[in-house]
């Protein structure tokens, strides 16, 4: 044949077959030369033209498009033929015949600006008066996919959610009036909002006119400008309803000019009125000079007292203003008063052109809004807790699995018989510590489960300092000052050693050459909000003891002081600190009902107080602790309900060893099964977060409602607290905190197989 044809793979993209006319077409000196060809330099816009032909798939009509093609980087063009086929298997081509040379046809320039057509991100389509869609490039293909007919014919109308507009860009084909306007279009990935520009032209095949329609996706900056009318409306209109009460009289607009933070720039002259409300809100002298405010040495005259950080979108809206004088000017930045602070303003002004439309005036109000910016800041910092706290949760979970399983393995191995002791007491003591690890997540997130208890801190501090304060390191002394009548402190004793441990560790941390660690303990009486240094909460009215550790280290810098509570944030070296101690006492005084402060300055040394607040009654005698020991079973059956496949694996060896007959299943539905239809246990073993969603709550109280019999053991991963514990001792259900021990865990089986008392549904 001596019509050039060869065949495409797209999947692949290079040439899969030729006739003797496509390779002379393509210059190459054979079949096989043609077929190692190199395409990878085509554009995306090439292979994007090529997916959309395939996109219709084997077997469619021929589609007929002009193409540029550029063997031995000579350009040809021509229009082709295509037909999708596949090839190899499945793989997508096309089969491409060339239809007609267009070189002496087309001139170069309307050649190159149908290709920046073709290539151009802007959706551009022709329609007829009547509405039929004429053509369209490769992006407005991509958007709204191939002509979908609307009524009467109209393929204009089914692009867009207002027919009534569709009407309106049809119509500038008849009257030659151009349109520009933002509407709602619904394109293959459902609804966006496009800029559309529409203008008269000509069809070049009929002569008749035409619509040609240019388009720009806005999608994103509509929702920003909605976004941004949203937050400035209530300024907005505060303002508006201000300036209507007060402006309908001389006398009412000389008492505005005069309560009002106003401002007046004659732009012509450079100089500068402020009002006395202005200056007030400044913190400014009555008699300061307003010229002086302005930079001359800035372009636009910005504002001295400018946040350096503002200095850029300052300048960039006010080039704006000056250019636009009919849209107001709209601006929030921060300028420095007269006592040295920063405050959050907005600025709406408005300026006056002369009849040449150039800006010779701006004049406006000045608001502060540094409270809103406060409570935005603060809202932002809430959120950012209640986030943390939601993953520093299913850490624990899924952490206290891994430990369940470390810990329960290592009390089975300790069954065997040549075993190395000292390995497993090593793996009995990480798997413990990394329970720790998961207390401290959820300390931060205030998510733990505190046991408060009056705790005598004289005695505690003096037990730290015999065992574990004196053991810091060489060239650290500890220094203690507990006062006798120091109060006794509500709070879970266990955290309260913990973090007098880590506040001792960090002072050590920051002596590195040696010094001092005071703890001392001072009583407070609290009768109005105090404002707690480092921090962003106040000790409410009452009664508290201040734990305070103070060091002779090198200090914090106020950049370091201000991000000191953030969890994971530590200015150790890499595989030294986890930091979360800091994060870990703040959350465990603010669930304490207590709270946390620092201040510290370079080469000063830093204090951390601890506050707590006092309890209503003195300790109780403490009883004499005691190792507890495994307890066996009497062959008793046990249900595992278990999701976790290691950590079931675990609990039924642990269960065996302790001499009870264990079944098992993954879901609540499972175990319903397995039930029902064998001899029922004597107890279930549930984990409260199961899969299907049902949880081991709500599947124990279906449970009891046909198995009353049935005792019923709950266990977690997940710290509970106090209120959820109450609610399954009321059910008459038993709740086991994984990680657990052999012993912990026959005890509490132990308990719960003697309990007489009847589970609640």
């Amino acid at each position: 044949m001596a019509t050039p044809i060869w065949v495409f793979d797209v999947d692949n993209h290079k040439i899969w077959w030729a006739n003797a006319a496509g390779i002379l077409f393509w210059e190459a000196e054979s079949l096989d030369d043609l077929l190692q060809r190199d395409f990878s330099m085509d554009s995306d816009m090439v292979r994007t033209r090529l997916r959309q032909v395939v996109r219709n798939g084997p077997g469619q009509k021929r589609i007929q498009d002009t193409w540029t093609l550029y063997p031995n980087d000579e350009p040809k063009s021509v229009i082709l033929s295509f037909l999708p086929v596949t090839i190899n298997q499945g793989t997508n081509a096309v089969l491409i015949e060339v239809k007609q040379f267009v070189d002496s046809i087309v001139d170069a320039g309307s050649l190159r600006i149908l290709e920046a057509t073709r290539a151009s991100a802007l959706m551009v389509s022709t329609f007829s008066a009547e509405g039929q869609l004429l053509a369209q490039n490769p992006a407005a293909f991509a958007c709204y996919g191939p002509a979908r007919p609307g009524i009467n014919g109209n393929d204009m109308a089914s692009r867009l959610k207002d027919p009534n507009v569709a009407v309106q860009l049809l119509e500038t084909a008849t009257n030659g009036k151009s349109l520009d306007l933002e509407e709602l279009v619904w394109t293959q990935n459902g609804a966006r909002v496009h800029r559309i520009l529409a203008r008269r032209g000509r069809d070049p095949i009929t002569g008749a006119f035409a619509t040609i329609i240019s388009e720009e996706d806005v999608t994103q900056q509509n929702a920003l400008q909605l976004q941004m009318q949203t937050l400035n409306g209530q300024l907005e209109r505060k303002v508006e309803d201000r300036t209507r009460r007060l402006d309908t009289s001389e006398e009412r607009y000389a008492l505005a000019t005069q309560s009002a933070a106003v401002w007046d720039w004659d732009l012509k002259h450079n100089h500068l009125y402020l009002s006395p409300s202005f200056l007030q809100a400044l913190e400014l002298e009555p008699d300061f000079d307003a010229d002086t405010f302005l930079d001359r040495t800035a372009e636009n005259g910005a504002l001295k007292t400018l946040h350096p950080e503002d200095v850029t979108s300052f300048k960039a809206e006010m080039t704006r203003h000056l250019q636009e004088p009919d849209v107001p000017f709209r601006q929030e930045f921060r300028l420095r008063t007269g006592s040295g602070d920063y405050r959050w303003f907005y600025a709406l002004g408005k300026s006056i052109a002369d009849p040449n439309g150039r800006a010779t005036r701006s004049a406006g109000i000045l608001t502060d809004i540094t409270e809103r910016k406060d409570l935005e800041a603060s809202l932002l910092a809430a959120h950012r807790s209640d986030a943390i706290g939601q993953i520093s949760g299913g850490i624990a979970h899924d952490f206290n699995n891994l430990l369940t399983v470390i810990l329960g393995n290592a009390e089975l191995l300790n069954m065997a018989q040549d075993t190395n002791q000292e390995l497993i007491t090593a793996i009995k003591t990480a798997a413990l510590r990394g329970a720790d690890l998961t207390r401290h997540l959820l300390a931060y997130s205030r998510r733990q489960t505190l046991r408060p208890t009056p705790v005598d801190l004289s005695k505690l501090v003096a037990s730290m300092n015999n065992t574990l304060l004196q053991n810091l390191g060489d060239g650290i002394c500890i220094e203690t000052k507990i006062a006798d009548e120091t109060w006794s402190v509500h709070a879970d004793v266990t955290q309260v050693e913990s973090a007098i441990l880590h506040l001792a560790c960090n002072a050590r941390d920051a002596m590195p050459r040696g010094g001092t660690v005071e703890i001392s303990c001072q009583n407070h009486q609290i009768t109005a909000p105090l404002p707690l240094p480092g921090g962003e909460h106040s000790l409410q009215p009452g009664n508290y003891v201040e734990i305070l550790v103070h060091d002779t280290g090198e200090g914090m810098t106020s950049e370091t002081l201000n991000r000191a509570y953030e969890p994971f944030f530590t200015t150790r070296k890499t595989g030294q600190g986890s930091g979360l101690g800091l994060s870990m006492i703040y959350g465990f005084a603010q669930q304490s009902g207590g709270g946390v402060a620092l201040r510290s300055q370079p080469g000063t040394g830093t204090s951390a107080s601890l506050f707590l607040p006092r309890a209503a009654q003195e300790p109780a005698a403490k009883p004499g602790s005691k190792t507890l020991a495994p307890i066996t079973g009497n062959g008793e059956s046990i249900h595992l309900l278990e999701d976790d496949g290691a950590v079931q694996s675990t609990l039924r060896g642990m269960l065996e060893s302790l001499n009870y007959r264990v079944t098992e299943s993954s879901d609540a539905a499972m175990a319903m099964q397995v039930i029902s239809q064998g001899t029922l246990p004597a107890l279930i073993l549930a984990d409260v977060v199961l899969p299907g969603g049902e949880s081991g709550v709500e599947f124990v109280k279906r449970l009891a409602r046909r198995f009353p019999q049935i005792k019923v053991v709950l266990m977690s991963g997940h710290s509970q607290d106090e209120t959820t514990l109450e609610a399954l001792s009321g059910r008459g259900h038993f709740f086991l905190q994984k990680p657990m021990n052999k012993a912990r865990l026959s005890q509490i089986l132990h308990v719960a197989l003697q309990d007489n008392t009847a589970p609640k549904a």
